[in-house]
């Protein structure tokens, strides 16, 4: 019974804290969505820190503002960035990204990756997370047929 009641009290916590992390990202992406067009990309950490980047952008593709949260825990919060402010989002490249951490690192090259596809008339997929692959596999979605 305890430990059932620990369960559910930590459900709870995460559940509040979610809420918590969802209201930044609303804060600062409706805060950058009033300069122009709002360019994100995501660094998925899995079991290190991963990060989102958001970067307001012109007309042109040049970043006005940005924004990032990195970090492990449903502690993170997003923060004001201002590394980018003035390059053309769909030229960064790793070199621009040298003296950042390997998650905002990835996650500003996703931008850049995004931007690029949704500018060329494509569409940006999600890789399937963990869960979903190991659903496909157990109910077999997706096998090829022989």
């Amino acid at each position: 019974m305890i430990v059932a009641v620990g369960f559910l009290a930590a459900l709870i916590l995460q559940f509040l804290f979610q809420m918590v992390q969802m209201k930044s990202f609303n804060k600062y992406y409706t805060r950058l969505r009033k300069m122009g067009r709002v360019v994100i990309g995501k660094a998925k950490g899995g079991f290190h820190a991963g990060a989102i980047v958001m970067f307001a952008i012109d007309q042109d593709g040049i970043i006005l503002d940005g924004c990032f949260m990195r970090g492990f825990t449903m502690f993170a919060r997003f923060k004001d960035w201002d590394f980018f402010n003035g390059i053309d989002v769909g030229t960064i490249s790793k070199e621009d990204c040298s003296t950042i951490g390997v998650s905002l690192r990835r996650a500003s090259l996703n931008a850049s990756s995004n931007y690029n596809t949704i500018m060329s008339g494509g569409e940006v997929l999600e890789k399937p997370g963990l869960l979903t692959r190991i659903g496909d596999k157990i109910y077999g979605v997706n096998k090829k047929k022989a």
